[in-house]
């Protein structure tokens, strides 16, 4: 038996992820990929088909072991804004590439779902400034967690999952869950997007 501490779920997750939140970063290409209305527009587009499919099945988990919402953290509406404001300016989205079933079947694999997610809300917050800059305000909602405080929603995650006692089969779900939902948002963008693989 080693006597090598085992690395908190979080740290887990931050490591096992590097690699396909690098991918889904390629993909998006923000904010360099968003020149016009209709660049963003398309993103979001590409962005809800396979966020949503993600955020609905995590609602269907029972978070009470962890005392969380079932919604924490949800943006769907947000992203639905952008593009109808975008669509009212002019700029339609298109038709995303629909995203495959998602199924969070343990607590395990639903907490490295919604990890992904409300990561995304730190990133997020970095591009809106840059996207105003290229197009103005008024499409960034989602990007900048409107109405939202993804900071408290973090630290409410964060305080719940690492006050939980994980076992080291629990921690391999986490990450692989994570993984995959970060390939599944990855994917379902550049077939939306047309990204050709790496």
């Amino acid at each position: 038996m080693s006597d090598q501490p085992v690395p908190d779920l979080l740290a887990a997750l931050r490591t096992g992820t590097r690699r396909p939140h690098r991918e889904v970063e390629r993909v998006l290409g923000l904010p360099g990929r968003i020149r016009s209305r209709a660049d963003l527009a398309a993103m979001l587009a590409a962005m809800l088909a396979g966020w949503q499919p993600v955020e609905e099945a995590l609602a269907a988990v029972d978070w009470v072991p962890l005392g969380l919402d079932a919604r924490l953290g949800t943006a769907t509406d947000l992203l639905r804004a952008d593009l109808g404001a975008l669509a009212t300016a002019g700029a339609p989205a298109g038709d995303p590439a629909p995203a495959p079933e998602v199924r969070f079947d343990t607590l395990a694999r639903a907490v490295g779902g919604r990890y992904v997610l409300l990561g995304s809300a730190m990133g997020g917050r970095i591009v809106a400034p840059v996207i105003e800059r290229r197009l103005g305000p008024g499409w960034t909602r989602f990007l900048r967690r409107d109405g939202m405080d993804p900071d408290r929603d973090w630290a409410t995650f964060r305080t719940a999952v690492t006050g939980y006692p994980w076992d080291g089969e629990q921690r391999e779900q986490a990450v692989e869950s994570a993984r995959s939902t970060f390939a599944l948002i990855g994917a379902t963008a550049a077939r939306s997007l047309d990204v050709p693989p790496r």
